[in-house]
Formats: structure tokens, C-alpha cells, sequence
């Protein structure tokens, strides 16, 4: 396919009877989230028990290493975001992936504490320079008014990655550890790098307007009076975004999030062990929770974008508070404390991520949405890094999760009194 960077309808990129390119940027995308998911950002739990044993190293100094992971990639966010303002997704995205590969290459002959974590701040410098980042910016500029549901497929790509844990348990179990991360690592390479190619930073230079409306080339009026069309023109700067309430309340609920959803992505898989579940057990219960989460996505992307994001938004942080309460009692011979724990903590995670980084754009414009959004993930860092480490010596003391995980319940909560005191956004394109 061809493409023709100019202003004017261009025929030959995007004819009006195809299908809208920025449905093709959410299929690589949501494909992406997958492979990033499962082994990068969940699979690299299961690997804990089984590095553990071999080193001897106290859970506290292996969540370390993914604290550090965190923290590198949050304060990489506002280089990250200019980059890919400035040099645009694609560019951005493909040097991410490729970093990526090789933090999971160090991973896997690592040998000390200290190549465990240098290949976890190699990931994250991936992570952080790019991946998904690079989707989800390109995907707010091809998307205005139907921004859910373009999100509640990329949300459905990283849901499939909790289905993906299970192989990737099964390449453990296997072949080990080492040589698990090994064959996953190209995996993920040889699948992320082309689909990267097919970003595409603005539909406006492919005879596009976003959600697939055409240009003509002249100044297209908004077919409705609040359909912001010209949402980059009236997108703030990052300067006036900052001395805005709403950037500072909407930064509280990410960072709240970003401290329980750590401890969720690290701890998970040795909590289900310690409440005794088997690795398989743990890895296929996962990949169950992963399908509700495909469904759960795909249903709130669209009723997001009609009841509004802001309001889904601050409903998922309740339903997560109870979520955690759900988690902390797990147990295999209770079929019935997995399913409260997959339908509280389910529906707040699918209604969080077809919310939360289009809420940005709903109120700050797309202009610097990427900026903008790596300042928030930045300035979130001094919570968001402390849990793991949290969980991890709540582990070492008690011996259990249980405790650690019913007190972030209500903190979590506090999310929803944080979005309600944003206000509402301008930028949304709802009526």
C-alpha cells in the first residue's frame, strides 16, 4: 500500500471504500499489546519461583529489580513522549521493541543481582522509549469520538497476553527458565518489529480526518456543534495542561493505579502459588482471567464512548477496591472466591483500560498528548515504584500476600474521588 504524504484526499493511500487505516494501526496494535503482555510485562512473574530457588535472593531484592523497571520506564515518559511527538510513533515504537529484545536476552543469562537488574532497566528503557506508548499515541489522533472502542481493542490485544502467560509457563516448565525467556525473546522480536511498521502518526496527511471522516483539503466544519474536529488546534500546550487542577487529580488516580497494578503484574503468580495453586494451575487461571478481559473490553470501549470515558473511569476504581479484598482470599477449592475475584477486579481492570489514556486526550487535546501523558507517568513514579517492593516485604514478614493485598483495596478507591474532582472534559468530542 502507498502513501502519499500531502494534505490533498490521497487515492492512492486510503481510497474511500477501504476499510479506515487506523483500524489497521488498532489490529498491529492490539496483536502488539499481546506479545508485550505475556511475556514482558505479566510472564516475567512466573519466572520469579524458579529464580529464586536458583539464586537464593529474597523476594524483596527480586521485586526490587521490577521497581526498578518501573521507576526507569515512568522517568524515560517525558523524553519518551517528546520523541514521539517530534520523530513519530513508528520511529519510536521500532527502537522500543528492539530494545526490548535485548534487556530479555541479558535476562535470560544473567548470572547476578546485578545483570538482573541491568537487563530489567534494559527493558524498561524499551518499554519506556517506545512499545505501546507508540500505539496508543497513534491511535488518539486516528480516533476522536470513537476512541473507546478503538482503545477497547488494544485493551483486548494486552487482555489475550494474561492468555499467553500459559505457554510461556509451559516454555518453562519445559525447558527452564533461561531458555524460555531465550525463545521468547525472539518470539516477541520477530511478531513486534513489523507490526511496528505499520504505524502512522496523523491521518490528516492521508486525506483523512479522524474516526475516518474525509478532508477535501478545505476547513471541514464538524457535522455536530461539539464534535471538536480541530481538537489539535484546541489542545493544550504542556505548559498550561500543568497549572490545570485536572492534570494534578487525573496524575493521584494514575498513580494510585500504578501502585496496585504493579504489585497485580509482579505478585500474582507467587500469590496463587503461596494460596496453593500449581505453577500450571496459576498460569492457566491467568489466562482464563484473560478472556473475561477480552470480552470485558470489547463491551466497555463502546459504552464508554456513549455513557462518556470520564464517567467509566471513575467507576472501574471501586470496582478494583473490591477487586483486591476478592484477591487477597483466593484459594483452588473455592471456585466461588475466583469468580467474585474475575468479576469485581475484571470489570474495574477492563473499564481502567479503555479509559485511562484516552481520558488524557479527552481533556488535554492530542497536540502533546504523548508529552503530556510521560509527565504524568513520571511524576507518578514516587507511588507507583513502591509497590512491588511493598508486596514483596510484606511477603518476607508475614510469610503471605493477604494482609498486603487487603490494604490496597481502599486505597485504590480513592481513584474515583480523584477523577470526580477533575471535572469534566472539553475535548472528548461527545455532545
Amino acid at each position: 500500500m502507498k502513501f502519499e504524504n500531502t494534505a490533498e484526499t490521497n487515492t492512492d493511500g486510503f481510497p474511500p471504500k477501504r476499510i479506515f487505516y487506523g483500524w489497521y494501526i488498532v489490529a498491529a496494535g492490539t496483536i502488539s499489546g499481546f506479545i508485550n503482555l505475556a511475556i514482558v510485562q505479566i510472564g516475567m512473574g512466573a519466572f520469579i519461583k524458579d529464580v529464586q530457588q536458583e539464586f537464593g535472593w529474597s523476594l524483596a531484592a527480586i521485586s526490587l529489580g521490577f521497581s526498578i523497571k518501573q521507576f526507569e520506564q515512568g522517568a524515560l515518559g517525558p523524553l519518551s513522549g517528546y520523541l514521539i511527538d517530534r520523530l513519530g510513533p513508528r520511529i519510536m515504537g521500532s527502537f522500543g521493541i528492539i530494545v526490548m529484545f535485548i534487556g530479555l536476552l541479558l535476562f535470560s543469562r544473567m548470572e547476578s543481582l546485578q545483570a538482573f537488574y541491568i537487563a530489567s532497566m534494559v527493558i524498561a528503557l524499551g518499554q519506556g522509549m517506545g512499545a505501546m506508548n507508540a500505539f496508543m499515541t497513534a491511535l488518539v489522533h486516528w480516533f476522536q469520538r470513537k476512541r473507546g472502542t478503538a482503545s477497547a481493542f488494544l485493551g483486548m490485544g494486552q487482555a489475550m497476553g494474561y492468555v499467553g502467560v500459559y505457554p510461556v509457563t509451559l516454555l518453562l516448565v519445559i525447558f527452564g527458565w533461561r531458555d524460555a525467556i531465550f525463545i521468547a525473546a525472539f518470539g516477541f522480536l520477530i511478531i513486534s518489529l513489523p507490526l511496528a511498521q505499520i504505524i502512522r502518526h496523523r491521518p490528516e496527511p492521508y486525506g483523512y480526518l479522524p474516526d475516518g471522516r474525509q478532508s477535501t483539503g478545505e476547513d471541514i466544519r464538524p457535522p455536530y456543534p461539539n464534535d471538536r474536529i480541530g481538537d489539535e488546534e484546541e489542545s493544550f500546550t504542556v505548559k498550561h495542561a500543568m497549572k490545570h487542577r485536572s492534570f494534578w487529580l487525573l496524575l493521584i488516580a494514575r498513580a494510585l493505579y500504578g501502585l496496585t497494578t504493579t504489585v497485580h503484574h509482579v505478585h500474582q503468580i507467587p500469590h496463587m502459588i503461596n494460596r496453593g495453586f500449581t505453577i500450571q494451575g496459576s498460569g492457566l487461571l491467568v489466562a482464563y482471567y484473560g478472556l473475561t478481559q477480552m470480552v470485558g473490553r470489547l463491551i466497555f470501549g463502546p459504552i464508554a464512548d456513549r455513557i462518556g470515558r470520564h464517567r467509566m473511569y471513575m467507576f472501574c476504581f471501586l470496582m478494583l477496591g473490591v477487586g483486591w479484598f476478592a484477591f487477597a482470599f483466593i484459594r483452588p477449592e473455592s471456585i466461588w472466591s475466583v469468580v467474585i475475584f474475575f468479576f469485581f477486579y475484571g470489570t474495574g481492570h477492563a473499564a481502567h483500560t479503555v479509559t485511562s489514556q484516552t481520558v488524557v486526550a479527552d481533556f488535554f487535546g492530542t497536540k502533546r498528548y504523548a508529552t503530556i501523558r510521560g509527565i504524568m507517568s513520571t511524576l507518578s513514579l514516587a507511588i507507583s515504584v513502591m509497590g512491588p517492593i511493598y508486596a514483596g516485604l510484606m511477603f518476607d514478614n508475614f510469610n503471605n500476600y493477604t494482609l498486603a493485598f487487603l490494604i490496597l483495596g481502599p486505597i485504590i478507591t480513592l481513584g474515583t474521588l480523584s477523577v470526580y474532582l477533575a471535572g469534566n472534559p472539553k475535548l472528548s468530542g461527545s455532545n
